[in-house]
Formats: C-alpha cells, structure tokens, sequence
C-alpha cells in the first residue's frame, strides 16, 4: 500500500517531481545546504542517499567511501565525528537533518546504499514522526521489511539490469529513464505499481516520459523539474 503522502502528492500535482541529491547544481549533492535549497522548490520528493556509520548514524553520502587527505575512508568503519573531522570532505548531513529540512515542504526518497538499514530507518522515522518516505534500492530484504513493518511509508524497487520484476512486491520502481517503455509502464501499472524515473536532466526526455505515463520524474536540475 502505498503511502499516503505519495499518493496524495500524485493526486494533487499529477507526477512526482524529485530531486537529486538535493540540488547539486547549487550546493554539494547530499548536504544540508544542498537539501534546504531544493525543499524551498515545489518538488514532491528530495532524493537522499544513506549509509551507517560505525556508530550508528544515518549519513548522507552515495559512495562506501569518502575520499579525504589521499585515502579512501569507509562510511561504515568511522563514526559520525570521526567522518565529520576528515579533512575536505565538505558538510556531511544525517538522515534527522534532511527530515527536519523538508518537514513540511516535501517528503524524502531514501536510497539505500547498504544493507540491514530497515531497524535503524524505522527507528528514525518512528521517532521524528516522519512519514513522508518513499525508500527505494536494490535491497530487496530492508524493503520488504520495511513494507510490512512500516506500511506508511513507500518503498521502491531498483532493479538490476535486465532484472525479471515482481511488480506485485512493490509499491513502486525506480528506474534507468532508458527502460520506460509502453509495455513496461503498462505491466507496472497492471499492478497498481508506479513508475519512477532517474536521472532526467533534459526537458524534452521528461516530457516523453510524462507522455508515456511514468509517474515521477527525477533530476538534478531543480529549475527544470519545476518548469515542465
């Protein structure tokens, strides 16, 4: 079932509008900056991507590592204090900063970057009362259990290529904009799935993508998504 905030979003604005990593052509995708500004555009969603650090934190990063001082450090080997002290690496956001960032404005897309992160995002959202979510990755374990433990929240599936999907499993996929199709939409749907398509940068691509019934769009352009 999808969540409520999704579906109200749809029935209201007709597509979902999401923005990547916050708005990377303003401030450094993923940081807190980055999310302010792209709360204060009317999108639907702000797309985030999470990992956990040594102890326990939700951090906003999308690769494994962050690269400081010559050397590649693993988000989950350090803490929150210990990743936010590397040199370089700029203003490292938590999963509780973007929820209060957005509150009110727009829902988040948590894309998850590593597994078993289901208790500690249930954990964050339970406790913030936050449930404007749509969580979405290749981690099909976290979501279902997302999905039948917090049913207020979406999930989403992101398939790997040429993936055989179960479209019935998902409220939703978060797909390669190349893989929309007529029949794609048309099974996705079949299923009361939606359809929801990444990275768009182009308007005349999110228009074709809109015309053949996808159901969100994401972009790094934030003055784009909004103009359509």
């Amino acid at each position: 079932m999808p969540s409520e905030f999704v579906e109200e979003r749809l029935r209201r604005r007709g597509w979902l509008r999401t923005a990547h990593r916050g708005a990377p052509r303003y401030a450094p995708d993923n940081s807190a900056e980055s999310i302010r500004i792209a709360a204060g555009f009317p999108v639907d969603l702000v797309e985030i991507d999470v990992h956990l650090s040594r102890d326990g934190r939700l951090v906003l990063w999308h690769d494994e590592t962050i690269r400081a001082g010559g050397k590649a450090h693993a988000i989950g080997a350090l803490t929150l204090a210990q990743l936010r002290a590397l040199p370089d690496q700029g203003t490292l956001a938590t999963l509780e900063e973007a929820i209060e960032l957005v509150r009110g404005k727009a829902g988040l897309m948590v894309d998850l970057k590593a597994a078993g992160l289901e208790l500690p995002l249930m954990d964050c959202f339970e406790r913030l009362n936050f449930f404007d979510v749509c969580v979405c990755g290749g981690y099909k374990a976290t979501l279902a259990h997302l999905r039948d433990r917090l049913p207020q929240v979406s999930v989403s599936l992101t398939p790997e290529p040429l993936e055989r999907i179960d479209f019935a499993r998902w409220d939703a996929v978060t797909v390669h904009w190349r893989m929309v199709g007529p029949k794609f939409v048309e099974q996705a749907h079949r299923h009361g799935t939606r359809v929801l398509a990444w990275t768009v940068d182009e308007p005349e691509v999110a228009r074709r993508l809109l015309e053949l019934g996808a159901d969100g769009v994401t972009s790094n352009d934030v003055d784009m998504l909004c103009g359509l």
